[in-house]
């Protein structure tokens, strides 16, 4: 079998959604791929850098807001739900290449206006930070219902929407406050 980049990439997107992050692993990887761990090395430089291109194949799948943040913070955890353990995964590339993810360079362009560049940023990554950890604690639960350690609460999906709603507009609110208190 002639293996490729894309196939490399396909197949650990398959893994993590049907094992999480905790089964996904170079050699397990390789044997669904028919070849040997060396040869994905190839392909990819690390376990850390096929992390990162799945993080990217994670938000391409949902374009970012690049001109309101509200919507960024929901285009980002629609993206981020969509896939099993995808919080953990965006945030790990986030740390590790913080400049390699599609839409998130942009996002400091929704700052931009308010505030001076080194907090444009700032407030940018605060953002990225709420809806990352919100995330991650959905998709927490999620997987704690799925292996019957908790019994879902039927409310909560709404509830849960509603939280994050107000957790947006609060951090946006207090940014744009930090912004007029720079301007004086």
């Amino acid at each position: 079998m002639v293996l490729n980049r894309t196939q490399v990439v396909d197949g650990a997107c398959a893994m993590l959604d049907e094992q999480g992050l905790g089964g996904l692993s170079m050699r397990r990887l390789a044997q669904d791929l028919g070849v040997k761990p060396g040869a994905l090395y190839y392909h990819v430089a690390s376990k850390q850098d096929l992390l990162v291109e799945i993080a990217g194949r994670i938000l391409e799948g949902r374009p970012i807001s690049t001109v309101d943040a509200r919507r960024a913070a929901h285009d980002i955890r629609d993206a981020l739900l969509r896939v099993r353990d995808g919080a953990e995964v965006v945030s790990f590339a986030l740390a590790f290449r913080p400049d390699a993810l599609p839409g998130f360079r942009e996002l400091h362009g929704l700052f931009a206006a308010r505030h001076r560049s080194r907090e444009a940023g700032w407030a940018a990554r605060t953002l990225v930070r709420y809806v990352l950890g919100f995330v991650a604690e959905e998709q927490n639960y999620a997987e704690l219902v799925g292996t019957t350690i908790l019994d879902d609460v039927p409310a909560r999906a709404e509830e849960t929407d509603d939280a994050f709603r107000f957790g947006v507009e609060a951090l946006v609110r207090g940014l744009d406050a930090v912004a007029e208190q720079e301007d004086t």
